[in-house]
């Protein structure tokens, strides 16, 4: 890999004023080689960008994006354009909302990249998503085949993405190939729903519109549909910071709509369905896990274990620390 000093190189940011510093953040990792293709990624960086231009401008409670160019050791990495980024090392990567693989412009071996598995299946594996851009996906299949990633039954997506989470089925005559900045387009329509997506497109004036409907339409789907789709779409999403304006957006309503909707369909309310969601989520890493309760307590988006301790007994009436023990006693006993 080429190392070079790059001092006027190009970089992924974050736009996002300083006043909102304090929100929830979530980080899109793209990571490069030499030779990658620059403009699939330099179109992803810029969809986050509007993505976080129009969050900024309207909705100040949403969590916001940073994208960062990540390598094996970090430093500057050379574009098949010869344009130069700038890259942060793996190890300082942390937990990903989404990773981009960008390889090279000509079909990468995935063998000339064995060193690289290791690492490449540790930050797949601590990543909601993972995507291959260009052609990266041959870095993708070697990393699929990595024991942690089979272990943790990790899902991703080439440069086929399939059918999304929200439940509407791509067409296989779709015109528009599932490219990154289309993956990244999904990304923010599960995030933050429908309404934002629409208004980041309008910041996207190159993009051919009427060939993103699938993915900006709502499908004729009820109201029944949509409260279900968002209810998962709360469960999939309990460990971050989650707002009842952005959970309203998942289902394209208003906040008091939303709130009405989802009690009369779920016989609860929407923070109730979170709360449920995070002590399962808990349960769930207290049985297959040794980790202290703090550190499954903010795995689970709380703040803290005397959190997650009452949210347990509210729900289950026993405290974490109980639970464990009485599940492990009883599998000792069987």
């Amino acid at each position: 890999m080429k190392m070079t000093h790059c001092p006027d190189s190009y970089s992924s940011r974050h736009a996002v004023p300083n006043s909102t510093a304090s929100r929830p953040v979530h980080l899109i990792g793209i990571i490069v080689f030499d030779g990658f293709s620059m403009l699939p990624v330099a179109e992803i960086v810029d969809v986050f960008d509007k993505a976080n231009h129009v969050l900024a401008l309207e909705h100040v409670d949403a969590p916001t994006y940073r994208t960062a160019f990540i390598s094996i050791q970090g430093g500057c990495i050379s574009s098949s354009a010869h344009i130069d980024v700038l890259t942060q090392s793996v190890k300082l990567l942390g937990k990903a909302r989404a990773l981009f693989l960008a390889s090279g412009e000509t079909v990468v071996d995935a063998t000339l990249h064995t060193q690289s598995r290791g690492w490449l299946g540790n930050a797949a594996v601590e990543a909601d998503e993972v995507f291959a851009i260009g052609n990266g996906d041959a870095l993708l299949s070697a990393v699929r085949g990595s024991s942690r990633w089979s272990a943790e039954g990790k899902q991703t997506a080439s440069s086929d993405l399939g059918a999304m989470d929200t439940g509407s089925v791509t067409a296989p005559h779709d015109p528009m190939p599932r490219s990154g900045i289309r993956q990244a387009l999904e990304i923010i329509r599960r995030d933050l729903g429908v309404s934002v997506l629409r208004r980041v497109l309008e910041l996207l004036p190159d993009i051919n519109q009427p060939e993103l409907a699938v993915i900006t339409s709502d499908n004729g789907k009820s109201i029944r549909q949509k409260i279900h789709e968002s209810a998962r779409w709360i469960t999939r999403n309990c460990n971050k910071s989650i707002s009842i304006m952005v959970a309203a957006q998942t289902a394209g309503m208003s906040d008091r709509s939303y709130l009405r909707h989802f009690r009369a369909e779920m016989g609860v309310k929407p923070s109730e369905h979170l709360r449920r969601s995070r002590v399962k989520l808990a349960a769930a890493m207290l049985e297959s896990s040794d980790l202290p309760v703090d550190k499954i307590a903010r795995r689970c988006g709380l703040t803290s274990g005397e959190c997650l301790a009452r949210l347990f007994r509210q729900v289950w009436h026993i405290s974490p620390t109980e639970y464990r023990s009485r599940l492990r006693s009883a599998c000792a006993k069987t």
